[in-house]
């Protein structure tokens, strides 16, 4: 079992560095190459631009939810395209285009050492992906140290091919003291079989949970770290991101629909009324 370093349940930021992407050559470090005849990942797909290639997670059959530092506020939705990697699939169906996006308020940035907040935004796409390729729940649990954790994106590979691997939760951060936290962290022990950090091209990919056998979306990774000061293999640089369940007020007022099961009971009780109304109602010639 892996320490936990994080002895207070928040981030330390004494001598860490942000990096937005680190060690670009390679792809998901320490992870192994999730093929694409499986459709266990599918709904984590690729963003691509003019700009690179970027990853992103299907939380809606025409929603994916990414890094804002990917996609910031005011970005031009026609320049982005969301790839889906599922075999099966026949081309017309993997690759969507962006109708608007839906960067999260108040986006703190990088820089000056300071924690990253509210890195997220929401890409609506112009139409509904497959039934075929998962659509993740998001995680109510909470995020505690220690929990072991998948990481998913499809840094270094370009477009068509994601990787995946595992770690666990090492650091967790809040806005303030009492506060739910709102950021994860975890660090790279070098050798260790099995574990994996992010690299460039991460950013947006899925942090997931396996809740009794299913996968749920826990976070998103946004950023990688170095600490300079801590010379060694273990414990020197790692990655992290935003926990989705601290901002679900904000996905649910972007995402929000009337659930299927919300139609099927309004639909009669419309009838019902109509038909109310219709024989209630006085006929001509009534008394």
């Amino acid at each position: 079992m892996k320490k936990n370093l994080g002895a207070t349940g928040r981030l330390g930021l004494v001598a860490l560095v942000w990096l937005v992407s680190s060690h670009c050559a390679l792809a998901l470090e320490g992870g192994a190459t999730d093929p694409n005849s499986s459709p266990t990942f599918a709904g984590v797909g690729s963003l691509s631009s003019s700009e690179g290639t970027f990853s992103g997670v299907l939380i809606g059959s025409r929603y994916v939810l990414t890094a804002q530092h990917v996609v910031g506020s005011g970005s031009d939705p026609s320049k982005w395209t969301f790839n889906v990697n599922l075999g099966s699939l026949p081309a017309s169906d993997r690759s969507f285009s962006v109708a608007a996006v839906h960067a999260a308020p108040g986006f703190t940035g990088f820089g000056g050492g300071a924690v990253p907040r509210n890195d997220l935004t929401i890409l609506e796409l112009t139409r509904d992906v497959p039934g075929s390729v998962p659509v993740f729940a998001l995680s109510t649990a909470p995020l505690t140290l220690g929990k072991e954790i998948t990481l998913v994106g499809y840094g270094g590979t370009g477009a068509e091919t994601k990787r995946r691997g595992t770690n666990v939760v090492d650091y967790l951060d809040a806005p303030s003291v009492g506060a739910t936290p709102d950021v994860f962290a975890y660090d790279y022990d070098v050798g260790v079989q099995g574990e994996a950090t992010v690299v460039g091209g991460d950013s947006g990919g899925g942090m997931f949970v396996n809740d009794n056998g299913v996968w749920k979306l826990a976070g998103i990774s946004t950023f990688a770290w170095e600490n300079p000061s801590r010379p060694g293999s273990g414990g020197v640089r790692g990655g992290g991101g935003m926990i989705v369940s601290a901002y679900s007020p904000w996905i649910q007022s972007v995402t929000a629909v009337p659930e299927p099961a919300t139609w099927a009971f309004l639909c009669p009780g419309m009838v019902l009324v109509l038909w109310l109304v219709r024989h209630a109602a006085p006929r001509r010639g009534d008394a």
